[in-house]
C-alpha cells in the first residue's frame, strides 16, 4: 500500500474539475473520501479486508477510480478515495453484496465512526 500525502487533494480536485455533469445520466460523476480509524491492536485483521474491499469495488459498475492510503507513520488511519460516474453508480455500490459484507465485518476493528464525505461536480 502506498502512502502518498497529496493523493486526496489531488483526488478530489482532478475528478471535480475533470468531468462536466451529465444530466442525462444520473449527475455529475461522485468523490467519496472516506475516513477509518482502525483501533491499532486490530490494523493486522482490518488491513486485509480494506484491501480486499478495493479489489472487489474496482469492478463495481460506475466506478472510476478506487484506492486506498494512509498516514505516515499513523498507520491505523486509512483514506479510501473513490470516484463514480455518478450518484447511481455510487448508490448501487454502497447497497452491493461486497460493500455491506466489508462494513459488517470491518465493525468490530474501527475505533471511530466510519466517516464517509460525497462531493460532486454538479452544479
Amino acid at each position: 500500500m502506498r502512502m502518498f500525502h497529496w493523493a486526496l487533494p489531488l483526488a478530489v480536485m482532478s475528478a471535480l474539475v475533470c468531468a462536466p455533469a451529465q444530466a442525462d445520466d444520473g449527475g455529475g460523476q461522485v468523490v467519496v473520501v472516506t475516513h477509518i480509524d482502525i483501533i491499532p491492536d486490530f490494523v493486522k485483521q482490518a488491513q486485509p479486508l480494506i484491501e480486499q474491499f478495493v479489489v472487489d469495488s474496482r469492478n463495481d459498475p460506475g466506478a472510476l477510480f478506487f484506492t486506498v492510503i494512509t498516514w505516515t507513520p499513523t498507520t491505523n488511519h486509512f483514506q479510501l478515495l473513490e470516484v463514480f460516474k455518478n450518484r447511481r453508480t455510487f448508490d448501487l455500490h454502497v447497497s452491493a453484496d461486497h460493500t455491506i459484507n466489508f462494513r459488517n465485518q470491518l465493525q468490530p476493528f474501527i475505533g471511530a465512526p466510519y466517516d464517509e464525505r460525497l462531493y460532486t461536480n454538479n452544479p
